[in-house]
Protein backbone atom coordinates (compact mmCIF):
# COMPACT_ATOMS: atom_id res chain seq x y z
CA UNK A 1 0.00 0.00 0.00
CA UNK A 2 3.22 2.30 0.10
CA UNK A 3 2.25 3.38 -3.35
CA UNK A 4 -1.64 4.20 -2.67
CA UNK A 5 -0.31 6.61 0.15
CA UNK A 6 2.41 8.02 -2.23
CA UNK A 7 -0.43 8.70 -4.76
CA UNK A 8 -2.57 10.02 -1.78
CA UNK A 9 -0.23 12.42 -1.22
CA UNK A 10 0.61 13.55 -4.66
CA UNK A 11 -2.38 14.76 -5.08
CA UNK A 12 -3.24 16.59 -1.76
CA UNK A 13 0.37 18.41 -2.55
CA UNK A 14 -0.79 19.27 -5.89
CA UNK A 15 -4.56 20.89 -4.21
CA UNK A 16 -2.12 22.57 -1.63
CA UNK A 17 0.59 24.43 -4.54
CA UNK A 18 -2.49 25.08 -6.57
CA UNK A 19 -4.56 26.83 -3.45
CA UNK A 20 -1.28 28.39 -2.61
CA UNK A 21 -0.40 29.76 -6.25
CA UNK A 22 -4.01 31.30 -6.17
CA UNK A 23 -3.32 35.31 -6.03
CA UNK A 24 -3.92 36.91 -2.72
CA UNK A 25 -6.82 39.94 -1.77
CA UNK A 26 -3.67 42.12 -1.07
CA UNK A 27 -1.60 41.27 -4.78
CA UNK A 28 -5.16 42.21 -6.37
CA UNK A 29 -5.77 45.30 -4.56
CA UNK A 30 -2.15 46.28 -5.23
CA UNK A 31 -2.37 45.74 -8.93
CA UNK A 32 -5.50 47.76 -8.83
CA UNK A 33 -3.77 50.63 -7.21
CA UNK A 34 -0.74 50.64 -9.90
CA UNK A 35 -3.85 50.25 -12.51
CA UNK A 36 -5.65 53.37 -11.41
CA UNK A 37 -2.54 55.56 -10.71
CA UNK A 38 -1.52 54.48 -14.26
CA UNK A 39 -4.83 55.85 -15.65
CA UNK A 40 -6.66 52.88 -16.48
CA UNK A 41 -9.72 52.63 -15.13
CA UNK A 42 -11.01 49.37 -15.80
CA UNK A 43 -8.38 46.95 -15.46
CA UNK A 44 -7.89 49.04 -12.31
CA UNK A 45 -12.02 48.08 -11.41
CA UNK A 46 -11.33 44.40 -12.23
CA UNK A 47 -8.51 43.88 -9.75
CA UNK A 48 -10.44 45.35 -6.86
CA UNK A 49 -13.30 43.04 -7.89
CA UNK A 50 -11.13 40.21 -8.10
CA UNK A 51 -9.54 41.23 -4.63
CA UNK A 52 -13.12 41.16 -3.13
CA UNK A 53 -13.68 37.24 -4.32
CA UNK A 54 -10.95 35.96 -3.09
CA UNK A 55 -12.00 33.10 -0.60
CA UNK A 56 -9.65 34.48 2.33
CA UNK A 57 -9.97 36.13 5.43
CA UNK A 58 -7.96 39.45 4.10
CA UNK A 59 -10.60 41.82 5.34
CA UNK A 60 -8.44 44.67 5.04
CA UNK A 61 -7.11 44.85 1.69
CA UNK A 62 -11.14 43.72 0.69
CA UNK A 63 -12.65 46.60 2.57
CA UNK A 64 -9.92 48.87 0.95
CA UNK A 65 -10.87 47.38 -2.50
CA UNK A 66 -14.05 48.51 -2.28
CA UNK A 67 -13.08 51.61 -0.92
CA UNK A 68 -11.27 52.50 -4.38
CA UNK A 69 -14.01 51.42 -6.34
CA UNK A 70 -16.40 53.93 -4.22
CA UNK A 71 -13.49 56.57 -4.78
CA UNK A 72 -13.79 56.06 -8.31
CA UNK A 73 -17.54 55.71 -8.70
CA UNK A 74 -17.65 58.99 -6.51
CA UNK A 75 -15.25 61.10 -9.47
CA UNK A 76 -17.68 59.43 -11.98
CA UNK A 77 -20.37 61.01 -10.26
CA UNK A 78 -22.15 57.87 -9.25
CA UNK A 79 -22.83 58.82 -5.91
CA UNK A 80 -25.56 55.98 -5.68
CA UNK A 81 -23.23 53.59 -6.49
CA UNK A 82 -20.28 54.45 -4.45
CA UNK A 83 -22.46 54.84 -1.41
CA UNK A 84 -23.21 51.02 -1.79
CA UNK A 85 -19.78 49.99 -2.24
CA UNK A 86 -18.41 52.21 0.85
CA UNK A 87 -21.17 50.62 2.71
CA UNK A 88 -19.64 47.15 1.18
CA UNK A 89 -16.31 48.14 2.62
CA UNK A 90 -17.84 48.90 6.05
CA UNK A 91 -18.87 45.26 6.33
CA UNK A 92 -15.24 43.93 5.50
CA UNK A 93 -14.03 46.70 7.90
CA UNK A 94 -16.55 45.36 10.64
CA UNK A 95 -15.34 41.89 10.28
CA UNK A 96 -11.57 42.92 10.42
CA UNK A 97 -12.71 44.84 13.79
CA UNK A 98 -11.07 47.92 12.85
CA UNK A 99 -13.00 50.76 14.41
CA UNK A 100 -11.00 53.58 13.26
CA UNK A 101 -11.75 51.79 9.38
CA UNK A 102 -15.34 51.75 9.95
CA UNK A 103 -15.44 54.82 10.85
CA UNK A 104 -14.26 56.43 7.83
CA UNK A 105 -16.14 54.60 5.70
CA UNK A 106 -19.51 55.86 7.92
CA UNK A 107 -18.24 59.00 6.90
CA UNK A 108 -17.49 58.41 3.27
CA UNK A 109 -21.32 56.74 3.20
CA UNK A 110 -22.28 60.18 5.05
CA UNK A 111 -20.83 62.39 2.38
CA UNK A 112 -22.44 60.32 -0.59
CA UNK A 113 -25.78 61.12 1.37
CA UNK A 114 -25.30 64.37 1.24
CA UNK A 115 -24.40 64.99 -2.04
CA UNK A 116 -27.49 62.87 -2.81
CA UNK A 117 -29.25 65.59 -0.56
CA UNK A 118 -30.35 63.42 2.10
CA UNK A 119 -28.83 65.52 4.98
CA UNK A 120 -30.78 63.45 7.56
CA UNK A 121 -28.94 60.45 6.75
CA UNK A 122 -25.49 61.87 6.53
CA UNK A 123 -26.10 63.34 9.80
CA UNK A 124 -26.78 60.24 11.17
CA UNK A 125 -24.09 58.06 9.82
CA UNK A 126 -21.63 60.95 10.77
CA UNK A 127 -22.80 60.52 14.63
CA UNK A 128 -22.16 57.11 14.25
CA UNK A 129 -19.05 57.77 12.78
CA UNK A 130 -17.88 59.84 15.78
CA UNK A 131 -18.64 57.03 18.20
CA UNK A 132 -16.43 54.94 16.86
CA UNK A 133 -13.25 57.44 16.54
CA UNK A 134 -11.76 61.08 17.60
CA UNK A 135 -9.04 60.10 15.47
CA UNK A 136 -7.64 64.22 14.14
CA UNK A 137 -7.85 63.00 10.67
CA UNK A 138 -11.24 61.45 10.94
CA UNK A 139 -12.64 64.45 12.62
CA UNK A 140 -11.55 67.05 10.01
CA UNK A 141 -13.06 64.55 7.00
CA UNK A 142 -16.77 64.30 9.47
CA UNK A 143 -16.41 68.24 9.69
CA UNK A 144 -15.99 68.25 5.49
CA UNK A 145 -19.26 65.28 5.30
CA UNK A 146 -21.13 67.57 7.76
CA UNK A 147 -21.17 71.23 6.03
CA UNK A 148 -21.29 69.05 2.86
CA UNK A 149 -25.28 67.96 4.23
CA UNK A 150 -25.53 71.60 5.03
CA UNK A 151 -24.25 72.69 1.73
CA UNK A 152 -26.50 70.65 -0.75
CA UNK A 153 -29.25 71.04 1.50
CA UNK A 154 -29.20 74.68 0.59
CA UNK A 155 -28.65 75.52 4.38
CA UNK A 156 -25.75 78.26 3.26
CA UNK A 157 -25.92 79.99 6.93
CA UNK A 158 -24.97 77.17 8.77
CA UNK A 159 -22.16 76.35 6.08
CA UNK A 160 -20.33 79.38 7.17
CA UNK A 161 -21.24 79.18 11.02
CA UNK A 162 -19.09 75.82 10.73
CA UNK A 163 -16.18 76.96 8.47
CA UNK A 164 -15.97 80.03 10.17
CA UNK A 165 -14.01 78.36 12.89
CA UNK A 166 -11.65 77.14 11.15
CA UNK A 167 -8.37 78.87 11.46
CA UNK A 168 -6.44 77.60 8.54
CA UNK A 169 -9.22 76.79 6.32
CA UNK A 170 -8.59 74.13 3.18
CA UNK A 171 -8.78 74.10 -0.51
CA UNK A 172 -12.03 72.41 -0.47
CA UNK A 173 -13.29 74.93 3.03
CA UNK A 174 -12.47 78.13 0.88
CA UNK A 175 -14.36 76.68 -2.43
CA UNK A 176 -17.67 75.82 0.28
CA UNK A 177 -17.13 79.24 1.46
CA UNK A 178 -16.51 80.98 -1.87
CA UNK A 179 -20.12 78.88 -3.20
CA UNK A 180 -22.29 79.69 0.06
CA UNK A 181 -21.26 83.51 -0.43
CA UNK A 182 -22.16 83.14 -4.26
CA UNK A 183 -25.67 81.53 -2.98
CA UNK A 184 -26.10 83.94 -0.52
CA UNK A 185 -25.46 86.99 -3.43
CA UNK A 186 -22.89 88.36 -1.37
CA UNK A 187 -20.43 88.81 -4.70
CA UNK A 188 -17.14 90.43 -3.10
CA UNK A 189 -16.59 87.50 -0.42
CA UNK A 190 -17.29 84.87 -3.07
CA UNK A 191 -15.04 86.63 -5.33
CA UNK A 192 -12.51 86.74 -2.50
CA UNK A 193 -12.47 83.20 -1.37
CA UNK A 194 -12.80 81.94 -5.33
CA UNK A 195 -9.01 83.53 -5.60
CA UNK A 196 -7.72 82.53 -2.42
CA UNK A 197 -8.79 78.78 -4.18
CA UNK A 198 -6.56 79.50 -7.39
CA UNK A 199 -3.86 80.76 -4.81
CA UNK A 200 -3.88 77.53 -3.11
CA UNK A 201 -4.17 75.34 -5.92
CA UNK A 202 -4.66 74.46 -9.59
CA UNK A 203 -6.77 70.94 -8.92
CA UNK A 204 -9.03 70.94 -11.87
CA UNK A 205 -11.53 69.89 -9.69
CA UNK A 206 -12.00 73.15 -8.38
CA UNK A 207 -11.85 75.35 -12.17
CA UNK A 208 -15.68 74.92 -12.91
CA UNK A 209 -16.88 76.33 -9.54
CA UNK A 210 -14.15 79.34 -9.63
CA UNK A 211 -14.48 80.16 -13.19
CA UNK A 212 -18.38 80.56 -12.85
CA UNK A 213 -17.97 82.44 -9.32
CA UNK A 214 -15.53 85.07 -11.24
CA UNK A 215 -17.72 85.36 -14.35
CA UNK A 216 -21.28 85.70 -12.55
CA UNK A 217 -19.67 87.36 -9.11
CA UNK A 218 -17.10 89.90 -10.48
CA UNK A 219 -17.84 92.50 -12.66
CA UNK A 220 -14.47 93.88 -12.48
CA UNK A 221 -12.39 90.23 -13.67
CA UNK A 222 -9.33 90.21 -15.66
CA UNK A 223 -10.31 88.94 -18.83
CA UNK A 224 -7.15 87.62 -19.23
CA UNK A 225 -6.86 85.84 -16.40
CA UNK A 226 -10.63 84.74 -17.37
CA UNK A 227 -9.43 83.79 -20.69
CA UNK A 228 -6.72 81.59 -19.66
CA UNK A 229 -8.73 79.66 -16.96
CA UNK A 230 -11.37 79.12 -19.75
CA UNK A 231 -8.91 77.14 -21.29
CA UNK A 232 -7.44 75.12 -18.71
CA UNK A 233 -11.41 74.00 -18.33
CA UNK A 234 -11.11 73.25 -21.94
CA UNK A 235 -8.42 71.27 -21.70
CA UNK A 236 -9.85 69.24 -18.36
CA UNK A 237 -12.79 68.92 -20.19
CA UNK A 238 -11.11 67.21 -23.22
CA UNK A 239 -9.04 64.90 -21.57
CA UNK A 240 -12.28 63.94 -19.37
CA UNK A 241 -14.45 63.25 -22.60
CA UNK A 242 -11.61 61.08 -24.07
CA UNK A 243 -11.36 59.13 -20.97
CA UNK A 244 -15.03 58.57 -20.23
CA UNK A 245 -15.80 55.43 -22.24
CA UNK A 246 -13.49 53.91 -19.92
CA UNK A 247 -14.48 55.24 -16.51
CA UNK A 248 -18.11 54.41 -17.96
CA UNK A 249 -17.53 51.01 -18.29
CA UNK A 250 -15.91 50.80 -15.14
CA UNK A 251 -18.13 52.04 -13.58
CA UNK A 252 -20.91 49.01 -15.06
CA UNK A 253 -18.29 46.85 -13.83
CA UNK A 254 -18.93 48.00 -10.59
CA UNK A 255 -22.56 47.98 -10.50
CA UNK A 256 -22.50 44.80 -12.13
CA UNK A 257 -20.54 43.30 -8.89
CA UNK A 258 -23.25 44.68 -6.25
CA UNK A 259 -25.41 42.30 -8.44
CA UNK A 260 -27.12 39.93 -5.42
CA UNK A 261 -25.59 36.43 -5.96
CA UNK A 262 -26.43 33.01 -4.34
CA UNK A 263 -23.79 33.00 -1.14
CA UNK A 264 -23.99 29.05 -2.00
CA UNK A 265 -22.39 29.66 -4.84
CA UNK A 266 -18.75 30.05 -4.13
CA UNK A 267 -19.30 26.93 -1.09
CA UNK A 268 -21.27 25.14 -4.14
CA UNK A 269 -17.47 25.48 -6.86
CA UNK A 270 -15.28 24.99 -3.67
CA UNK A 271 -17.49 21.89 -2.95
CA UNK A 272 -17.32 21.45 -6.92
CA UNK A 273 -12.98 21.21 -6.97
CA UNK A 274 -12.65 19.42 -3.65
CA UNK A 275 -14.62 16.57 -5.07
CA UNK A 276 -12.55 16.34 -8.67
CA UNK A 277 -10.04 15.74 -6.30
CA UNK A 278 -11.23 13.41 -4.25
CA UNK A 279 -12.79 11.56 -7.77
CA UNK A 280 -9.22 12.28 -9.06
CA UNK A 281 -7.59 10.47 -5.90
CA UNK A 282 -10.35 7.55 -5.89
CA UNK A 283 -9.43 7.12 -10.18
CA UNK A 284 -5.63 7.02 -9.26
CA UNK A 285 -6.09 4.21 -6.48
CA UNK A 286 -8.63 2.25 -8.12
CA UNK A 287 -5.77 2.60 -10.78
CA UNK A 288 -2.84 1.63 -9.08
CA UNK A 289 -5.37 -1.16 -6.73
CA UNK A 290 -6.42 -3.16 -10.12
CA UNK A 291 -3.03 -3.27 -11.67
CA UNK A 292 -2.12 -4.81 -8.51
CA UNK A 293 -4.64 -7.21 -8.61
CA UNK A 294 -4.20 -7.85 -11.91
CA UNK A 295 -0.47 -8.84 -11.21
CA UNK A 296 -1.42 -10.93 -8.45
CA UNK A 297 -4.00 -12.48 -10.30
CA UNK A 298 -1.45 -14.12 -12.95
CA UNK A 299 0.60 -16.30 -10.36
CA UNK A 300 -3.16 -17.24 -8.74
CA UNK A 301 -4.40 -18.28 -12.00
CA UNK A 302 -1.45 -20.04 -12.99
CA UNK A 303 -1.62 -21.83 -9.92
CA UNK A 304 -4.60 -22.43 -9.83
CA UNK A 305 -4.43 -23.91 -13.49
CA UNK A 306 -1.25 -26.10 -12.67
CA UNK A 307 -3.72 -27.93 -10.28
CA UNK A 308 -6.81 -28.37 -12.40
CA UNK A 309 -7.56 -31.69 -13.66
CA UNK A 310 -9.27 -30.22 -16.38
CA UNK A 311 -6.97 -27.94 -17.22
CA UNK A 312 -7.31 -28.48 -20.97
CA UNK A 313 -11.13 -27.98 -20.76
CA UNK A 314 -10.83 -25.28 -19.14
CA UNK A 315 -8.37 -23.70 -21.66
CA UNK A 316 -10.46 -24.94 -24.79
CA UNK A 317 -7.03 -26.72 -25.91
CA UNK A 318 -7.99 -28.53 -29.05
CA UNK A 319 -9.91 -25.39 -30.56
CA UNK A 320 -7.48 -22.66 -31.31
CA UNK A 321 -9.77 -19.38 -31.18
CA UNK A 322 -11.58 -20.27 -28.70
CA UNK A 323 -7.69 -21.40 -26.78
CA UNK A 324 -6.70 -17.65 -27.35
CA UNK A 325 -9.74 -16.64 -25.55
CA UNK A 326 -9.86 -18.01 -22.57
CA UNK A 327 -6.03 -18.04 -21.99
CA UNK A 328 -6.43 -13.83 -23.25
CA UNK A 329 -8.84 -13.76 -20.10
CA UNK A 330 -7.34 -15.72 -17.33
CA UNK A 331 -3.45 -15.02 -18.18
CA UNK A 332 -3.89 -10.98 -18.96
CA UNK A 333 -3.59 -11.03 -22.65
CA UNK A 334 -0.88 -13.56 -23.11
CA UNK A 335 -1.82 -15.07 -26.50
CA UNK A 336 -2.60 -11.61 -28.29
CA UNK A 337 0.70 -10.66 -26.45
CA UNK A 338 3.15 -13.34 -28.08
CA UNK A 339 1.45 -13.32 -31.31
CA UNK A 340 2.72 -9.66 -31.16
CA UNK A 341 6.06 -11.18 -31.17
CA UNK A 342 5.62 -13.53 -33.92
CA UNK A 343 5.21 -16.92 -31.71
CA UNK A 344 3.33 -19.51 -34.19
CA UNK A 345 0.77 -21.27 -32.32
CA UNK A 346 2.31 -24.64 -31.21
CA UNK A 347 5.25 -22.13 -29.47
CA UNK A 348 2.11 -20.41 -28.12
CA UNK A 349 0.78 -23.41 -26.32
CA UNK A 350 4.22 -24.29 -25.14
CA UNK A 351 4.68 -20.91 -23.87
CA UNK A 352 1.28 -20.56 -22.11
CA UNK A 353 2.64 -24.25 -19.99
CA UNK A 354 5.91 -22.79 -19.07
CA UNK A 355 4.26 -20.04 -18.04
CA UNK A 356 1.83 -21.87 -15.85
CA UNK A 357 4.88 -24.10 -14.60
CA UNK A 358 4.43 -27.54 -15.66
CA UNK A 359 7.67 -29.41 -15.92
CA UNK A 360 9.07 -30.92 -19.02
CA UNK A 361 7.54 -34.35 -18.13
CA UNK A 362 4.10 -32.80 -17.20
CA UNK A 363 4.54 -31.03 -20.87
CA UNK A 364 4.94 -33.94 -22.89
CA UNK A 365 2.35 -35.53 -21.01
CA UNK A 366 -0.10 -32.85 -22.21
CA UNK A 367 1.20 -32.44 -25.79
CA UNK A 368 1.94 -36.97 -26.27
CA UNK A 369 5.05 -35.27 -27.21
CA UNK A 370 8.48 -36.51 -26.42
CA UNK A 371 10.63 -34.20 -23.98
CA UNK A 372 13.18 -33.23 -26.24
CA UNK A 373 11.52 -31.86 -28.39
CA UNK A 374 9.68 -29.86 -26.27
CA UNK A 375 13.12 -28.74 -24.68
CA UNK A 376 13.68 -27.63 -28.32
CA UNK A 377 10.74 -25.37 -28.88
CA UNK A 378 11.12 -23.91 -25.66
CA UNK A 379 15.25 -22.76 -26.26
CA UNK A 380 13.58 -21.33 -29.99
CA UNK A 381 10.71 -19.28 -27.84
CA UNK A 382 13.16 -18.41 -25.48
CA UNK A 383 15.69 -17.18 -28.40
CA UNK A 384 13.20 -15.70 -30.02
CA UNK A 385 11.91 -13.40 -26.79
CA UNK A 386 15.66 -12.47 -26.72
CA UNK A 387 16.42 -14.24 -23.36
CA UNK A 388 17.77 -17.71 -21.79
CA UNK A 389 15.53 -20.89 -21.49
CA UNK A 390 16.46 -20.09 -17.73
CA UNK A 391 14.57 -17.00 -17.84
CA UNK A 392 11.75 -17.90 -19.61
CA UNK A 393 9.02 -18.10 -16.93
CA UNK A 394 9.87 -14.86 -15.69
CA UNK A 395 9.87 -13.26 -18.93
CA UNK A 396 6.43 -14.73 -20.00
CA UNK A 397 5.01 -13.64 -16.30
CA UNK A 398 6.61 -9.49 -17.28
CA UNK A 399 4.82 -10.00 -20.12
CA UNK A 400 1.62 -10.99 -19.24
CA UNK A 401 1.73 -8.30 -16.98
CA UNK A 402 2.66 -5.38 -19.16
CA UNK A 403 0.32 -3.42 -20.94
CA UNK A 404 1.67 -4.12 -24.27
Amino acid sequence: MTKTYQIVFFILLMAACVSCASPSAESHYARGRQYLEAGEPVKAMRSFIAATQVPSEEYIFKGRSYSNMATMCRKGERHDLAYALYDKSLEQFTLADDSLRQAFALNNMAWEKAVLSDKTSALELIDSALLLSQDSALLAKVLESRIAAHLYASEYDSVLLYTAHINAPSVYMNMVRAQAFALLAENDSAVIYARHVLQQTHNPRYLDDVYYILTQCDPAAVVEDLRQLSSQRTDVQRTLERNQPEWIEAMLIAQHSLKPRNPKVRYIIWGLIALALCLGASWGIARFLRRRSRENSIEQQCLELSKAPDMKAQLCWNDYPLFRNACNARLSGIVDKLEQRGLSEREIRIAVLVLIGFSYAEMAEILFRAENGIGKDKYTIAKRLGVSAKELRETLISIAKSHV
